[in-house]
């Protein structure tokens, strides 16, 4: 390779070593540590002097394919040369910093996304004339992602970095894409056949694709070949058994639909981003036909790490739509095709189950969603395993899934459906990911709760709402009864609806106190919603609730409770400023990025600090969330609320898990009070509960205390507080003026 004078000449000026550690040696620009400080320093100066900030991630293309293909010598000279150039147009106080072998960060102070954009596509032509005026036989050239930071932003450095690496990242696909088509364009205009294909003879290829209906394929990312098998080069008309450049000559035959999500997972193997996939897709066979196809690979990499074989196997799941193409199970469609038929011809009896997988949001939300579905996958196979040979399952939407169990009863659905709930009742594994999902169910039955397939899948599904209503993780036999309830949720959601639209009519907010566990004085209060219509009357919060949670209106409900609870502290604190309110929070409230925002603009309307008020979460919030969760608690403790595990001790948590938790104050759930007086294993759990929070530096809050007795069992346990009808019901707030606060006020 002979490398251009210009270039030469900048190595011998500019280069003392090859090494790209080294990176003040080689580019004469700052490292990652020293960059990251700088930007740091650039952003807070931007945000003093109220100026924009615009970040650019670049990342030198194919650099590492230049280092092995032309030596490293020759990529040390495009970094050089890249650097150069970037650097040409720079001014006081812009910055340049090198943050990994071929990642860069350039920070323009005082400039715009389109101005900074400007800069690097102008880069890019003088890169392009370069190459072509000295010959250069690769590509020169980078990809780059803007971000702009404005003065009223608050994000790190490295969530900027971040910002920047995923705009980036969506060019750089891109490009990758188009340049895959335009070497297959490029080839068939030049009649160029595919090189030979060599590989190790001890993957036994030909047994392999000879013993299984699967398509099994390996390709060699080094040079793009991959290798598939005859009967799939007869299926699609494949130019052969090796084909280079796969991933475009199979474009050419992916449904339109289903193309862009096809060359996406293909490029998030062949950058590295993924170790494997799981991807559905629809391909043109030879006879112009439609099939589906379920192809799973992983990546094989060599000793220094680096991609060298992708091999798996593709699935013709058949020119039929029903299959579910995820899980391999059949669909609705299939379920629905064999209860007709069984109504039709024999009018056997059988059952019918469906299932569903309770929070399995969280799942997604901790993760993503294509770890979401490898989840349901694996589920799939788990339960299918435990079927008796007389019942199938099907997938419905979603996380749904139905079982059908011919010449079944309840009986027999019950005992599948506690070996099902035996197996989801531990944490789960997969791919060193952990995540926990229970499993709520409805069960329907022919001929006893109905004669047509829409009626038994009704049945069904108010059986598996009802028992999502009483808890989740067990199964409810459909029963008439079930009818009148569903229709009263259904009337309720509709008033629980007319009621926030026409201004919270109807809601109110009760006020009960907390007490120091030790005097009985005032601590403050906690504030519960209420809500009364004119149909039912009063309405109790454990059934409007989850109501408002399914139709995500509690949301709304949500910052009005808010808004309420924090005028009326900021009333009382102005005679008593001591005074804590306490206020609960759904974890869809949380969901919601804009939560803390929202919270500290209504306090500031109030003129109240954040610390007089403490969030209550539940505990399975807590212990269902986890990284997902960290995030949003950050915030909220940064911005100085006191957070509050709620109901603790009545879900899934461990004591070991208190140590991590990052709330302040642990409600012991009022279920540990009831008895106290006549069994002292209460009375002991509270206080060594109390003990083990206070060694963590948690304060303790019981609830539940409804008598003199009670409160003598618990008072010397060591608890900060105190809650529970002895000390007084949740009233109004006049009410409790009146009871607590008429000697200050």
């Amino acid at each position: 390779m002979v490398i251009p004078e210009e270039w030469s000449h900048m190595e011998a000026d500019n280069m003392g070593t090859v090494e790209w550690q080294r990176v003040v040696d080689l580019t004469q620009i700052m490292d990652r540590r020293n960059g990251k400080d700088r930007l740091a320093e650039l952003i807070e100066l931007a945000r003093q002097e109220q100026k924009m900030l615009t970040v650019v991630f670049y990342d030198i293309n194919g650099l590492r394919l230049i280092n092995d293909t032309y030596g490293h010598h020759e990529g040390d000279n495009l970094l050089l040369y890249v650097s150069k150039i970037i650097e040409e147009g720079l001014t006081e106080p812009d910055l340049l910093f090198r943050l990994s072998e071929d990642e860069f960060i350039l920070a323009l102070y005082d400039e715009t996304e389109d101005g900074a954009a400007e800069r690097m596509e102008k880069a890019l032509e003088l890169l392009e004339k370069k190459r072509e005026q000295f010959g250069i036989y690769y590509d020169a050239s980078f990809c780059y992602g803007v971000t702009a930071v404005y003065p009223s932003d608050k994000f790190s450095v490295n969530e900027i970095i971040t910002r920047a690496d995923e705009r980036m990242y969506i060019q750089k696909r891109n490009f990758h894409i188009d340049r895959a088509g335009m070497r297959l364009r490029r080839n068939t205009e030049r009649g160029r056949t595919a090189p030979g294909f060599d590989y190790n003879r001890e993957f036994l290829y030909e047994a392999l694709a000879s013993s299984t209906d699967d398509y099994v394929f390996i390709g060699d990312m080094k040079t793009g070949i991959f290798r598939y098998p005859a009967a799939m080069v007869e299926e699609f008309g494949l130019p052969g058994e090796i084909v280079e450049n796969a991933a475009a000559v199979w474009g050419v035959l992916i449904h339109p639909e289903d193309k862009k999500g096809f060359l996406e997972s293909n490029q998030d193997i062949a950058d590295g981003r993924v170790e494997h996939h799981n991807i559905e897709y629809r391909a043109r066979n030879v006879f112009g036909e439609w099939c589906w196809l379920r192809c799973r690979g992983r990546m094989v990499r060599d000793n220094e790490g680096k991609p060298e074989y992708f091999a798996g196997f593709i699935t013709n799941m058949g020119k039929k739509n029903l299959i579910d193409h995820m899980t391999g199970l059949y669909n609705r469609y299939e379920l629905e095709g064999t209860v007709k038929k069984h109504l039709v011809d024999d009018g056997r009896k059988f059952g019918l189950m469906i299932l569903d997988m309770d929070e399995f949001k969280n799942v997604n939300d901790l993760y993503d969603r294509s770890f979401g579905d490898e989840v349901l996958r694996v589920t799939a196979q788990m339960i299918s395993s435990l079927l008796p040979s007389n019942a199938r399952m099907y997938r419905l939407d979603g996380d749904e899934f139905a079982i059908l169990i011919l010449n079944g009863d309840w009986d027999d659905h019950i005992q599948i459906f506690n070996r099902i709930r035996y197996k989801m009742h531990r944490q789960q594994e997969f791919e060193g990911k952990k995540y926990y999902c229970t499993v709520s169910a409805g069960y329907a039955a022919f001929p006893e709760d109905g004669s047509q397939y829409l009626e038994l899948v009704k049945c069904a599904n108010y059986s598996l709402e009802h028992s999502k209503l009483l808890g989740k993780d067990r199964i409810t036999c459909f029963s008439p009864d079930i009818l009148p309830e569903k229709e009263r949720r259904l009337e309720l959601m509709e008033l629980l609806r007319e009621s926030i639209e026409h201004g919270f009519a109807g809601f109110s907010v009760a006020y009960q106190p907390q007490v120091e566990a030790a005097t009985g004085k005032l601590f403050g209060a906690e504030a519960l919603a209420r809500w009364t219509c004119g149909k039912y009357g009063s309405i109790s919060p454990g059934e409007f609730i989850p109501l408002l949670e399914r139709s995500g209106l509690i949301n709304r409900l949500g910052r009005w409770i808010f808004s309420q609870a924090a005028a009326q502290c900021g009333k009382w604190r102005r005679y008593r400023p001591d005074f804590r309110m306490s206020i609960n929070v759904s974890y869809h409230q949380l969901r919601k990025g804009d939560i803390v925002p929202d919270m500290l603009k209504k306090l500031e309307q109030f003129a109240m600090p954040p610390s007089s008020l403490t969030l209550e979460l539940t505990e399975s919030y807590f212990m269902k969330e986890e990284e997902s969760r960290e995030n949003v608690l950050d915030k909220l403790h940064g911005a100085g609320f006191t957070l509050a595990m709620d109901d603790f001790g009545m879900g899934y948590s461990s004591l070991l898990s208190l140590k991590n938790i990052p709330v302040d104050v642990v409600k012991i759930d009022r279920g540990f009070v009831k008895g106290i007086t006549e069994d002292r294993f209460n009375a002991i759990f509270i206080g060594a509960i109390t003990e083990l929070c206070h060694n963590v530096g948690k304060q303790v809050c019981l609830e539940g205390v409804e008598t003199e007795e009670e409160y003598r069992a618990v008072r010397d346990t060591g608890l900060e507080l105190i809650q529970g009808f002895y000390f007084g019901l949740p009233v109004a707030a006049e009410e409790f003026e009146r009871q607590w606060l008429s000697r200050e006020l």
